[in-house]
C-alpha cells in the first residue's frame, strides 16, 4: 500500500512567489504560511529571511511571523526601548555550509511594540502546563507584519508563545510559522488554509538541494525509477 501511494509522500516544490500569490486569493483568516525549510525542531537555524522577506516584499498585510531567532536583534531592540522605531539587520546570522549558503540578514524597519523575558506556560493540548522559554524576545511591527524575534529556538506549537508577545493569531490575515507539523497541535484548529512556502534551510524537503553519501541506491524518490525489490 505504501509503495502504491509513494508519490503522495513526496514534497512538490511550488515557487515561493507563486505560493504567496495563491495565498492572497484564499479566503478566511488566518492563512498559515509554513516556512518549513527552517524548522528548528528539525535542525533549522530559525533565522533565514527568505520567506519573511518575500512576505514583506509582497506587501501582505495583517500578518504575523513566528519567529526569527536573533539574540543580537533582540538586544538592539531592548537598547532602543519599547515604543522606539528601529532599523535593524534581522536574521541571517548563520551560515549553512551543507547547502552552500551564507547567512543573509535583511534590514527591517519597524516599531518595537513589546519586550518580554520570553517565559510562558503552554496552554496545550501539546505539553499543557509546561513552561516554555524563548529567551529575551521582542515584537517588531513593520505596519503590515508583526515579527516575533526571539533568543532561543522554540517551534511555534502553543498559542501562549504568541500571547506573551501580544499577538492574536486568530485576528491575523496571514500567519507565517517556522514549523512543519507540531504547529497543528495548538494552532491547527485556527487555520482556514495552509500554504507550504519554499524558503531556505537545512531541513528542506527538496531533496535536490541535499548531498546524500550514505544512502543505498537506487532508492525512491531520489531515483524515480527505483523498484521496491531493488
Amino acid at each position: 500500500m505504501a509503495w502504491k501511494a509513494r508519490e503522495e509522500f513526496v514534497y512538490r516544490v511550488e515557487p515561493l512567489q507563486k505560493a504567496l500569490l495563491r495565498a492572497k486569493e484564499l479566503r478566511g483568516r488566518p492563512v498559515v504560511l509554513l516556512d518549513h525549510y527552517d524548522n528548528c525542531a528539525s535542525g533549522g537555524t530559525m533565522d533565514t529571511m527568505t520567506v519573511l522577506g518575500a512576505i514583506l516584499d509582497a506587501g501582505l498585510e495583517e500578518a504575523a511571523a513566528f519567529a526569527i531567532c536573533d539574540p543580537l536583534a533582540v538586544e538592539q531592540m531592548k537598547r532602543a526601548g519599547q515604543g522606539a522605531r528601529v532599523t535593524i539587520p534581522l536574521g541571517g546570522k548563520s551560515d549553512m555550509p551543507a547547502l552552500g549558503l551564507k547567512g543573509r540578514p535583511r534590514s527591517v524597519t519597524g516599531n518595537v511594540r513589546r519586550i518580554v523575558n520570553g517565559i510562558y506556560r503552554n496552554e496545550g493540548p501539546m505539553a499543557r502546563g509546561e513552561l516554555g522559554d524563548m529567551g529575551p524576545a521582542a515584537l517588531l511591527d513593520t505596519g503590515n507584519v508583526e515579527i516575533a524575534v526571539i533568543s532561543r529556538h522554540v517551534e511555534p506549537y502553543d498559542i501562549a508563545a504568541f500571547k506573551v508577545l501580544g499577538i492574536d493569531p486568530a485576528k491575523k490575515r496571514y500567519l507565517m510559522l517556522k514549523s512543519r507539523v507540531h504547529w497543528r497541535a495548538g494552532l491547527g484548529p485556527l487555520a482556514k488554509a495552509v500554504v507550504e512556502c519554499a524558503g531556505e534551510g537545512v531541513c528542506t524537503s527538496d531533496y535536490s538541494q541535499l548531498k546524500f553519501s550514505r544512502v543505498r541506491r537506487p532508492v525512491y524518490p531520489l531515483d524515480p525509477d527505483a523498484r521496491p525489490d531493488a
